[in-house]
């Protein structure tokens, strides 16, 4: 069979003239299309008419011509560069700076949820948060009687520096309205979120006819080797103690407060951080079982193959779990400072 002859044949360009290259509308040596500028200008160039009187920056200017003729010419309005020392003026302009009185007199309209914007503003705002002033003017401005305010944040015991920002924080989750509302949404959460942590108190305890167990988890600190070294180092003395408002042994604290149904005798995990939560049903459907797993140090930031724990704490049936903050009233916080007075 004769072989098939290609369907295509093949075109002769024939020879390249001059008139391919003087009198083209479009250019044969353009440069390519991944060009971003060429791009840029074809786009402009497609554009109607009507959508680019935007890009006119100029002005209409009345033009006679030599033959008697009137047109009406577009010249652009002259815009002057920046030079380099002007802008090197305005980076160098710099700002007033107020004195810290003003700022003690703006502090007292700061709402407590705006302490932290308020204190981030400039170092002076920062002063004026760090001093036992403005806290004792933060509690008497949002004080009111309620029957359920501890003792120790009454206002005739908040007469010392020591650990008054935490007093003052802990009262207004008893009287600021903004606080309380919050409480109600978070006071119920997963108890995963505890997770990571250092168990460095465990307890027990037996109200009415239901079982209440807490866990008292710490997140541990992040150290380097030369900031434990400071901190080793440096010993402030009783007076200096006495007089730090931020002070806060609860700092970085949580409980994890169970409450069951029946008594539970429970492992004791003292040092041992936890690792796993499982949260389910019982097997009754009623209520809920929480298995917790325990590890040391350093096998919580290593994971297994097999998934094994050093305890696991099972509590069944469960009827609530809550994670509380250091804040929250429910939080069993106890004063340390007796136990400071008694240390050597």
């Amino acid at each position: 069979m004769p072989n098939k002859k290609s369907a295509k044949k093949s075109k002769n360009l024939g020879d390249i003239t001059l008139n391919d290259f003087a009198n083209s509308l479009i250019c044969k040596n353009r440069p390519k299309k991944t060009n971003p500028s060429l791009v840029l200008n074809n786009f402009k160039d497609e554009k109607s008419w009507d959508e680019k009187i935007d890009e006119f920056d100029g002005d209409f200017v009345k033009e006679e011509n030599e033959d008697g003729t009137v047109s009406y010419v577009i010249k652009e309005t002259r815009h002057r560069k920046k030079t380099i020392s002007q802008t090197n003026e305005i980076n160098c302009v710099n700002g007033n700076v107020y004195p810290i009185d003003i700022w003690f007199i703006l502090s007292e309209y700061i709402r407590p949820e705006d302490v932290g914007c308020f204190a981030g503003i400039c170092k002076s705002t920062y002063n004026v948060v760090s001093t036992a002033k403005f806290w004792y003017n933060l509690y008497k401005r949002f004080y009111i009687n309620v029957p359920n305010l501890p003792e120790l944040l009454q206002p005739e015991c908040l007469v010392r520096k020591y650990s008054l920002r935490t007093s003052v924080i802990r009262s207004l989750h008893y009287m600021y309205i903004p606080f309380i509302n919050r409480m109600k949404n978070i006071s119920d959460s997963h108890p995963d979120k505890v997770t990571k942590r250092e168990c460095i108190l465990m307890w027990h305890e037996k109200k009415k006819q239901n079982w209440f167990y807490y866990f008292k988890m710490k997140e541990k600190p992040l150290l380097s080797l030369h900031s434990r070294r400071t901190s080793e180092m440096y010993q402030p003395d009783l007076l200096e103690i006495l007089d730090d408002i931020y002070a806060n042994q609860d700092e970085n604290c949580q409980i994890l407060q169970i409450t069951c149904k029946h008594f539970i005798p429970v492992q004791p995990v003292l040092g041992l951080t936890l690792t796993s939560v499982h949260f389910s049903l019982s097997s009754g459907f009623l209520h809920y079982k929480l298995q917790l797993g325990f590890s040391s140090g350093i096998q919580s930031y290593t994971k297994t193959t097999d998934g094994s724990t050093d305890v696991t704490v099972i509590l069944d049936p469960v009827i609530n779990v809550k994670v509380l903050d250091w804040w929250h009233p429910l939080y069993p916080y106890s004063h340390n400072l007796q136990h400071l007075m008694n240390q050597d």
